[in-house]
């Protein structure tokens, strides 16, 4: 059996496509919504029973593919979380990648039928446009029932696209291909189910994957499971700023010292152009205005020759070519003293001079450029008489006459410089201005007119909570596990290096402290020492840290320069009390032609959010509002111009963030933010969980009220009351605050929820959610905590409680205190009664919707590796959700052995 089967797989890979295909009697039909026959919750019939599509993953093709299934004309956009509904019986397809290509939803790639990680609050639902195709033919049964039925056959009354076809017999095998996953974990193969034809099964039988022949393991699919995206994984900008080309310049402010001590932070960017400023090159290129980026110096310089005090430097585009794109890699080098520019003699200008400039400009690295046409370009200049550039160039005050850098400076002011030469009465004989090209980061390249290309090597460093793009904790990889580095002897060298392997250029401020937000797991390294030549920080000179020489709170975290990119200047905030606040307006291509408008509040969250502040540098958003009345927009940026944004979280721009390619705003109602320095982090202590851990047979009149607040599973509803028990796997759960903010509900205390049977006030509505796993992340147990009391349990030494929930007091988590729900209390579990003896994995997840923000969203899951041998529970291996290397979370997923064992 088993040669056979080999033999059919081998055949089919070889002659089949490797999409679904429309199985027998597929149909597809949208509920949920009875005023509209266009749009709904999208359902399909598969193996006679009709189940609901999961939305993770979805995009405009998916939306297209089935209005044109269904017969109209093309898709207007997607609804997610079930926005119709939720439906009932199986969610029979999910990850669902349409090309728009397809003739049919079967036809598109997806996890495979049955195999999904989701619950009805995702069910995917589509608008779709009000043209029927021409010529299209539907059924008699032609019409939207906007209840689905549960788990049964089709009425007479559905949009439908298939007929039912004739009975067959004997077995199929159905072999199509895994979607592909975002992410470092990618898998391809293809998934095989053997199964009888079974058209005889009653039509209102609750049936999940259809039941068939077993495959033996090696023929099994072992990547059919749900693989999270890695969304930190770096990406190339998908589009150019609608700004035109400007010269960047660094502006230098106060900071961390070389020897770690504390200055003011910098100063606001400034973008005008000094009244002092050389126009001589400008005037013959016809220039843009000059962009100034912030930027900093050390208190710390060495300037041998001459003492020189550079405030700024910038690059100025010449050629036409380094004009085109957004974003300034390449041009003549300026610096600025004593508030007037000057060119640089190119007269012994060396590679190292570059790297440094483009350091101080947001680069990683510099090229070098082509000279000759440079210099044909200047002679042909200064040879007119009649230009002021030609008088200009005799002139000592024009010049900075030699630099000389080593390569390893964070900034140009630490370098040799001289400004003239006394004995020399004509500057820079024979030499032409200093000309740099920058090579820009990964993630900035298509912004920079490069080619996007990934790097070579998985990256080992990472930031973590920082505000701001290119700032954050610094965070290393050791042995699969991310760890913090400690503060002690931690300079603008060391913080230079970790900046520009990430893609930045060198550090503008190196800090102690855990001035981003304390870390969790190991330290890693301690007294980093760095030359300026390594290529990672792991290629430092460093000490290990023994046990309990350094705490988190000693945890070092990095503000690198960035380039400039224009992306700030195509969206703004109007009407709010302070910049940092108001409705969001966007600059968008309409007909042709730039236009501001408002974004549509509908699918608006705290993503997008987050986007759009990082977007203007004003840090984390605190709230994503959806309702906007109350701020007055701007006069030109009446209409909306933005709908159905998605976004991940760390995009560069929110133009950047999946949308609708038509405009559809049902509401018309325009999103909001309000934008903060900083916010909290919540974090969910494994090892108490880990410890904790045990199974109770508790009986049913003791689980009223739990039962209340559907905290048991579905199953209990049927059990006869008070009669019987239900077996709980219990254990305490640890809430951190480790960020910057203190952690409030998002409610206000005069919307808070009585709850008669437990006494006491529900200010969230979902506060944890506690899931149990097959290893193939589905889910099959599930339960969550309702947040009724947020309090401060425990603070460290030094730090007051100051939230409670007492007499209705404020409820909350203070920076650096925890609240600890201990294991019997109620709700505090998982119902495990109906599952079977098996390996699982134990999900805690803390603010699951996002509703209020955190500095970090990767960090509120919790996993553990869980064993239940139908009397007893081992729970080994918990961790936070991104403590681990992408390799060592695939292991922890699928390996059988107990690495440890607690309990």
């Amino acid at each position: 059996m088993e040669r056979m089967l080999g033999y059919l797989l081998c055949l089919n890979i070889l002659l089949f496509h490797c999409g679904h295909g429309a199985p027998p009697g597929f149909r597809l039909r949208l509920a949920g919504n009875a005023s509209s026959a266009n749009q709904g919750r999208v359902e399909v019939l598969y193996n006679n029973v009709w189940g609901t599509v999961c939305d993770d993953e979805v995009n405009i093709h998916l939306a297209n593919v089935v209005c044109k299934e269904l017969g109209f004309m093309h898709g207007i956009t997607w609804a997610h979380s079930a926005k119709f509904g939720e439906g009932q019986g199986p969610i029979w397809l999910d990850n669902v990648l349409c090309s728009g290509t397809e003739s049919s939803l079967a036809d598109c790639q997806s996890n495979g039928w049955g195999i999904n990680d989701c619950t009805h609050a995702e069910d995917l639902g589509v608008v779709c446009s009000p043209e029927r195709q021409r010529g299209f033919t539907q059924p008699s049964d032609s019409v939207v029932h906007p209840p689905s039925p549960p788990a049964q056959a089709p009425p007479s009354t559905q949009i439908s696209n298939i007929l039912e076809p004739p009975g067959r017999r004997g077995h199929e095998l159905a072999i199509h291909r895994s979607g592909p996953r975002q992410g470092p974990n990618r898998r391809y193969g293809h998934q095989i189910q053997l199964r009888p034809y079974n058209h005889d099964r009653p039509r209102n039988q609750e049936s999940s994957v259809p039941r068939g022949h077993q495959l033996p393991d090696r023929l099994r699919n072992a990547g059919a499971y749900r693989q999270a995206s890695d969304s930190q994984a770096s990406r190339g900008l998908q589009g150019r700023s609608n700004t035109l080309p400007t010269s960047q310049t660094v502006q230098r402010t106060p900071n961390t010292n070389i020897n770690g001590g504390q200055t003011p932070a910098s100063e606001t960017p400034t973008y005008e152009r000094p009244a002092s400023e050389p126009r001589q090159m400008a005037q013959h290129a016809n220039l843009p205005e000059e962009n100034n980026l912030n930027f900093d110096f050390t208190d710390q310089y060495n300037q041998i020759s001459s003492g020189v005090d550079i405030d700024e430097v910038r690059l100025r585009p010449v050629l036409t070519s380094t004009r085109r794109n957004s974003m300034v890699t390449e041009g003549v080098v300026e610096m600025k003293l004593a508030g007037r520019w000057r060119h640089v003699c190119g007269l012994g200008w060396t590679l190292s001079n570059s790297k440094v400039a483009c350091g101080m400009l947001g680069f990683p690295a510099a090229e070098q450029a082509d000279e000759p046409v440079y210099r044909k370009l200047w002679e042909n200049k200064i040879a007119d008489p009649s230009t002021r550039l030609s008088a200009m160039v005799t002139k000592k005050g024009f010049w900075v006459e030699e630099v000389r850098c080593a390569g390893t400076e964070p900034t140009v002011a630490e370098c040799r410089t001289q400004l003239s030469i006394p004995h020399n009465d004509v500057p820079c004989v024979g030499g032409i201005p200093a000309v740099v090209r920058c090579v820009p980061g990964h993630q900035f390249a298509q912004a920079a007119g490069r080619t996007v290309s990934r790097p070579a090597t998985k990256p080992e460093v990472r930031l973590k909570a920082g505000p701001r793009l290119g700032e954050g904790r610094v965070e290393v990889l050791r042995e699969g596990k991310w760890g913090t580095v400690c503060d002690h002897m931690w300079d603008i060298t060391a913080a230079s290096i970790v900046c520009r392997e990430l893609g930045f250029g060198t550090a503008k401020e190196a800090l102690k402290g855990a001035q981003m937000g304390q870390g969790t797991g190991p330290i890693h390294m301690n007294m980093v020492q760095c030359t300026g030549r390594e290529i990672s920080i792991k290629q430092c000179r460093h000490r290990e840290v023994p046990l309990r020489s350094c705490k988190h709170s000693e945890d070092v975290s990095v503000r690198c320069h960035v380039p400039t990119t224009g992306l700030e200047t195509t969206v703004r905030l109007a009407g709010g009390r302070d910049p940092a606040e108001g409705r969001v307006e966007v600059l968008m291509e309409v007909g042709g032609m730039q236009k501001w408008g408002a974004v549509c509040s509908e699918n608006w969250g705290i993503r997008e959010a987050m986007v759009v502040c990082r977007q203007l540098g004003f840090g984390f958003a605190s709230r994503a509002h959806q309702e906007t009345w109350y701020w007055p927009g701007s006069v030109d940026a009446g209409e909306i111009t933005l709908s159905g944004t998605h976004c991940i979280g760390t995009e560069l721009s929110l133009q950047h963030c999946r949308r609708n390619g038509h405009v559809f705003c049902p509401s018309g109602k325009a999103a909001g933010v309000t934008c903060a320095e900083t916010a909290p982090d919540l974090v969910v202590d494994a090892q108490l969980v880990q410890e904790s851990s045990y199974l109770e047979d508790r009986p049913l009149h003791l689980l009223t009220c739990a039962h209340e607040e559907n905290c048991l599973s579905s199953s209990a509803a049927r059990m006869h009351w008070p009669y019987g028990h239900r077996r709980l796997l219990r254990f305490s759960s640890r809430v951190m605050n480790l960020g910057r903010a203190d952690f409030r509900p998002r409610a206000p205390r005069e919307a808070w929820v009585w709850h008669q049977c437990h006494r006491h006030y529900h200010s969230i509505e979902v506060f944890t959610h506690y899931d149990l796993l097959t290893l193939n992340g589905t889910k099959v147990a599930e339960g969550h905590k309702a947040s009724f009391c947020l309090e401060d349990t425990y603070c460290p030494e030094g730090l007051h409680k100051r939230f409670s929930c007492y007499n209705m007091g404020e409820q909350g988590i203070s920076v650096g205190c925890w609240d600890t729900y201990r294991h019997d209390i109620d709700c505090q579990w998982v119902d495990i009664t109906d599952i079977r003896p098996g390996d699982y994995v134990l999900q805690v997840e803390v603010n699951p919707s996002l509703d209020m923000a955190e500095s970090d969203f990767q960090n509120n899951v919790m996993r553990c590796r869980c064993r239940y041998d139908g009397a007893r529970v081992f729970m080994y291996s918990c961790h936070a959700g991104d403590a681990y290397s992408a390799e060592v979370e695939d292991l922890f997923e699928h390996q059988q052995q107990i690495t440890n064992n607690f309990l």
